[in-house]
């Protein structure tokens, strides 16, 4: 993936003084002691003992082995204790040292990669090459192609092409297509329009009227004239902390989208929301994921589920809806890209599938 140098730690969360007073919740059957694997991340480890996973940083926050909890390494032991009738999560000690268990496996691993929080490989994309644009106008000052002198129509691997817009030579660019349009269901407003990576073009060389000549270097899908063109972030540069916490209230929004396209989403899947920065949300809120109670059709006395009712229960029957069913959280959501009225969040916990519509909020 882009990201494989990229640490994606947890700082221990800002608690309150309230929240501190009420006692963490180990869940039953919780591990003693655990060995780090491969593949582990923190919200995992975390929900070994937790049932609320995001609230990590305060089962490590008062260990005095531990300067920076968020580097946990494959084959570190950790060992679960009690300070002040608190559980406190940390690496085990032996004689003043750590213990580590090697195996031909973590013996060889690279001490420069730590365990991540979120899966690497669920959010890379996103992080590094995905893009919202906010409106129509930050798309007419975008650099955009222009094609090339073959006058290919559809630009593949190695062409040289040429764009209008000054380009930093040496330097990688994203080059997009305009994607799904997103307005909010309720009111209109236009929230942004999706940015689809097309390929990846290298700059080579400012040439005179504001234009830079390019090279093609990789095809995502067929790369057009008229296509945008933006900067790929540097790793060092891209979001590498994220610090789990409770959402500030928001009005509840919903599910806007499921980039994978599929009809529900689990465990690990990418959401996007119509909520962001202008709401005070940020990286790392953690927010509930609601699913409609059923609505309801009253018959001659008998209830029937609306969805379920025929068209004529449903025309002629409408008058006798009763309440919808209430609404049941089913997952928790944890965000970690945001923008003004958008923002991308990965899905932690789910008892359910989850579907476009969903309402989330605060907890």
């Amino acid at each position: 993936m882009y990201l494989k140098q990229t640490i994606l730690a947890c700082l221990l969360a800002t608690v309150s003084q309230a929240a501190l007073a009420d006692q963490l919740k180990l869940k039953t059957g919780y591990p003693e002691s655990y060995v780090v694997q491969k593949g582990d991340t923190l919200w995992d480890i975390s929900g070994k003992y937790l049932a609320e996973p995001w609230l990590w940083p305060r089962l490590w926050n008062i260990n005095p082995q531990i300067a920076n909890p968020h580097w946990i390494y494959p084959g570190d032991v950790l060992q679960l204790s009690w300070v002040n009738g608190e559980p406190r999560l940390g690496k085990a000690m032996q004689g003043g040292k750590q213990v580590i268990r090697l195996s031909p496996k973590t013996r060889y691993e690279n001490k420069a990669n730590p365990i991540p929080t979120l899966p690497i490989s669920e959010i890379g994309p996103f992080l590094q090459t995905d893009h919202i644009l906010a409106d129509s106008q930050q798309q007419k000052t975008l650099p955009y192609l222009l094609g090339s002198d073959e006058k290919h129509i559809g630009m593949l691997e190695g062409d040289t092409l040429y764009v209008q817009g000054a380009l930093t030579p040496g330097q990688m660019y994203g080059v997009y297509h305009p994607g799904a349009i997103y307005k909010d269901r309720d009111t209109g407003e236009m929230l942004g329009q999706e940015a689809v990576l097309a390929g990846i073009v290298r700059a080579v060389a400012r040439l005179d009227d504001d234009r830079t000549e390019v090279t093609l270097t990789h095809n995502q899908r067929e790369v057009l004239q008229g296509d945008k063109v933006m900067a790929l972030p540097d790793q060092e540069s891209m979001p590498a902390v994220f610090m789990p916490k409770a959402a500030p209230a928001i009005t509840p929004g919903y599910i806007i989208d499921l980039p994978s396209k599929a009809r529900g989403g689990g465990k690990f899947d990418v959401v996007l929301i119509n909520k962001g920065a202008r709401d005070q949300l940020s990286a790392g809120d953690v927010l509930d994921v609601r699913r409609p109670g059923a609505a309801l059709v009253t018959k001659n006395g008998s209830v029937q589920y609306k969805e379920l009712s025929s068209v004529y229960n449903k025309v002629f029957y409408s008058s006798n809806n009763k309440p919808p069913l209430p609404s049941e959280a089913i997952a928790r959501v944890m965000l970690f890209k945001v923008y003004d009225k958008l923002s991308y969040g990965l899905i932690m916990q789910s008892k359910d599938m989850v579907s476009s519509g969903y309402q989330v909020t605060h907890f």
